[in-house]
């Protein structure tokens, strides 16, 4: 059962830009802690740095939700990762066996399956909400979007046979990721960072950008901060603080 404060209101639209616009909108509107927007479809979902989310009709769950934690800025980033916790076991739940790849993607294998969005909104170093953004890839992506056939796949592909409920996997979402926000909140990283290293992609091979130079190494967890940890192939282990981390094939 999901914490009584996440879904405590649900917002659904058949269309919208993008849930995380909208919700960040009610967030300015006063709209409380837990607050829910789901479409079923966006005409501008996007990911990380601005890359675009192909959010088609009912292919993917567009889930965005308004956290008002009672954290310092400075420790919204790692909420992520608890986020990427919950959402984890709750493909798991569905039948998939989805892993975790930083800072927020969910694999199936080395495919995606589904990318968490955190934005902070604030006033000076005041944190006023946090809006977490889900994309989910619930059913094959229509021919128009082969272009990224071959990087994505849904949880209809990684579950069969079983079929997927929507409105049973939205539950689900909401019970686990409700869980993670409370526990990440309660007792932070130490918490978090095992839990992450469990649903871990293992021996992932990945390029990422350390100290300003481009580099390839293999995952191996993550430090004390959250922060990713590559070791290379002379068996140095290098942070990633920020930015991308591709998987390399």
């Amino acid at each position: 059962m999901s914490p009584s404060w996440f879904g405590s209101r649900v917002i659904e639209l058949e269309t919208c830009a993008s849930t995380n616009d909208e919700a960040a909108r009610l967030a300015r509107a006063g709209a409380q802690h837990g607050t829910i927007v789901i479409a079923r479809a966006q005409t501008a979902g996007r990911g990380r740095e601005g890359r675009p989310w192909a959010s088609p009709p009912d292919t993917g769950l567009y889930f965005s939700a308004i956290l008002r934690p009672a954290l310092p800025l400075a420790l919204v980033p790692p909420l992520t990762l608890a986020i990427g916790i919950g959402a984890c076991d709750a493909v798991r739940a569905h039948g998939a066996a989805a892993v975790l790849k930083w800072p927020n993607d969910l694999l199936i294998h080395t495919r995606k399956l589904g990318g968490v969005l955190v934005e902070a909104h604030s006033q000076g170093a005041r944190l006023e909400s946090v809006i977490v953004g889900i994309g989910i890839n619930l059913a094959p992506l229509p021919p128009e979007h082969g272009d990224v056939a071959e990087t994505a796949i849904s949880l209809a592909e990684a579950a069969a046979p079983r079929p997927v409920d929507r409105e049973a996997f939205i539950a689900s979402l909401l019970t686990h990721v409700g869980t993670w926000i409370d526990r990440y909140v309660a007792a932070g990283l130490p918490l978090v960072i095992p839990a992450w290293h469990e649903r871990m992609a293992k021996g992932l091979a990945a390029r990422a950008t350390v100290d300003g130079a481009a580099m390839t190494g293999t995952v191996a967890g993550l430090d004390a901060d959250g922060s990713l940890l590559l070791r290379d192939d002379a068996g140095a282990v290098h942070r990633v603080r920020s930015g991308d981390v591709q998987v390399v094939r």
